[in-house]
């Protein structure tokens, strides 16, 4: 997996936005680094004036919509450093390349330079600003940098590299590998259920790959460890901890929510009664006082079933006396917005439950397959 950063990148002080673009493409371009310039691929851009294109699409930019911007980002950059030893040039400049065109759907120019001067090969991304249609810019949206990091961490494990345990998302250098990767434990050290599952992803073999390979495929695998990764799930007790966690969190708020929908149910239901009961409760008192009259109930024989019906339900809710119906609404309007409140987090627990249990049963079904072909093996042997 590869240690990224996303750069904003504005024009120098004193200097113009030509210069600055033809500087920062340049030097992602050097022939020293890219091996003569057969590391860099480029879309909807010639490699030789990508700066110059980058410029004239602002330009466009401003005469279409009319906008300008001082300190606007003329170029993002995105950087990608590969573990030592463990991706050729041609396969991180083919994830950078995948990188760019899954992140920006195509909807900008950009340049990728694969550097292999360091111990680490690493890609330099840029992209312009400015949409292709010229009519738009790049959204740098909220927390983009780990957006553009967790699609980074999926192309390559899609491409069998391997996983940082414990990623710090945030200020990724190229130096990352080296900085982080010494605090890490050897594996031989982890006790984590995702040795074996990385060995399988990394090498595309193994016991039991061809088997799984036919329930599952190798995106969804990688989406399965990505998950377990950005979450810190990375040992089986924790990841059947978690999912016992989410579970009853989801079970106490889905109950949460029927015990307010069941009480405003009853809340419809009494204040519908108690306006019957008012109602016909003086007709109810002459039919009493007429000794209970088969004259007098042919006559008002639907106003005392309304009325019987009102009692019958007070009886069952175990009601000495009456709330008043302003109350009840008021207590309705309060359970109201509980509800919403805890629906809110329903929501959100539903989704977590569901990501969980998906990546634990996902992994149950590996750890049941390689375990059933360990038995049979040692049954033969």
């Amino acid at each position: 997996m590869a240690a990224t950063r996303l750069i904003a990148m504005h024009a120098n002080r004193g200097a113009n936005v030509a210069s600055c673009l033809k500087y920062r493409i340049d030097y992602s371009k050097n022939p020293d680094k890219t091996e003569e310039g057969r590391l860099i691929r480029t879309y909807e851009c010639d490699e030789l004036t990508a700066d110059t294109e980058f410029l004239y699409s602002k330009l466009k930019y401003a005469q279409i919509t009319g906008r300008s911007q001082k300190s606007d980002v003329i170029a993002y950059q995105f950087r990608q450093s590969f573990k030592p030893g463990e991706v050729s040039p041609e396969e991180a400049n083919a994830i950078g390349y995948e990188f760019a065109e899954r992140f920006l759907k195509g909807k900008h120019a950009f340049i990728v330079a694969t550097h292999t001067d360091r111990k680490h090969i690493h890609n330099h991304v840029i992209w312009n600003s400015t949409n292709l249609e010229c009519n738009g810019k790049f959204r740098n949206f909220w927390y983009s940098g780990i957006a553009a990091s967790r699609l980074s961490d999926l192309i390559c494990m899609e491409h069998h590299l391997s996983v940082i345990n414990n990623p710090h998302r945030i200020n990724h250098t190229k130096n990352s590998w080296v900085t982080k990767k010494e605090k890490t434990k050897p594996k031989e050290e982890q006790i984590s259920y995702l040795v074996d599952v990385e060995k399988k992803l990394q090498e595309g073999k193994g016991p039991g790959y061809e088997q799984w390979a036919k329930k599952f495929n190798l995106k969804q695998m990688a989406k399965t460890l990505n998950y377990l990764t950005e979450n810190d799930l990375l040992e089986y007790e924790k990841l059947e901890k978690r999912a016992e966690e989410v579970s009853g969190i989801f079970d106490k708020l889905t109950d949460e929510i029927k015990a307010c929908e069941k009480r405003m149910e009853e809340i419809v239901e009494l204040r519908t009664e108690i306006i019957n009961y008012m109602k016909t409760r003086e007709i109810f008192a002459e039919y009493k006082k007429s000794g209970y009259s088969k004259k007098y109930l042919e006559a008002h024989e639907s106003e005392i079933l309304i009325y019987r019906n009102a009692k019958k339900v007070f009886d069952r809710l175990g009601l000495k006396k009456l709330p008043k119906v302003k109350d009840l609404n008021q207590e309705y309007r309060e359970i109201l917005e509980k509800k919403k409140t805890v629906y809110a987090k329903y929501k959100t627990a539903r989704a977590e439950m569901k990501d969980v249990l998906v990546a634990k049963s996902n992994v149950d079904q590996i750890l049941q397959k390689e375990g059933k072909l360990k038995n049979e093996k040692s049954k033969v042997h």
